[in-house]
């Protein structure tokens, strides 16, 4: 009893890529707002309920001028990059919502890097073996794309044997 496995598995907070939600940089690129700006904004659950919530911005000064655009949580009156919906219209804390890579596994996030890596070199590939250096790609880029890989690798490898029970020397 309560050896490997057992009991829970990960959280039971809802996850946030599971919501609804709203982008303040994609909301920008369709509508000009501003600092100071109000905005009422509502959706239509599946149910038939519309849910409806007024939102304000607010602007942060940043470090060689200008003004970063954030928007006031209509719950708890923080500033947020993106507002999320299920029930009401709030931010992530104000819903206790996760990340899904916050549950990854060591082996699932060094998995995860390495196909970045391999994305990144070929961006048409669907295994996870290092493609060649794409041509126009600086040789030091690689190399060093190549040493992030491997330490990746050697990670994977590192949490799949004590997974499997291996003794590591």
């Amino acid at each position: 009893m309560g050896g490997f496995g057992s009991g829970r598995s990960g959280s039971r907070r809802p996850l946030a890529e599971a919501m609804r939600r709203i982008d303040l940089t994609q909301l920008r690129r369709d509508h000009p707002v501003s600092a100071g700006s109000v905005v009422t904004m509502s959706y239509t659950c599946n149910d038939g309920r519309r849910i409806q919530a007024t939102v304000s911005f607010l602007h942060t000064p940043t470090c060689f001028g200008g003004r970063r655009l954030w928007f006031c949580c209509p719950s708890c009156r923080s500033r947020c990059q993106m507002l999320y919906g299920s029930w009401r219209i709030a931010c992530l804390r104000c819903h206790g919502l996760r990340y899904l890579s916050q549950s990854e596994t060591q082996s699932g996030r060094a998995n995860r890097g390495m196909f970045k890596i391999v994305k990144r070199l070929d961006p048409k590939a669907t295994c996870i073996e290092l493609p060649p250096k794409p041509r126009g790609m600086h040789w030091r880029t690689y190399e060093r794309l190549v040493d992030r890989y491997e330490s990746y690798d050697n990670q994977w490898a590192i949490s799949i044997m004590r997974f499997l029970g291996k003794r590591i020397t």
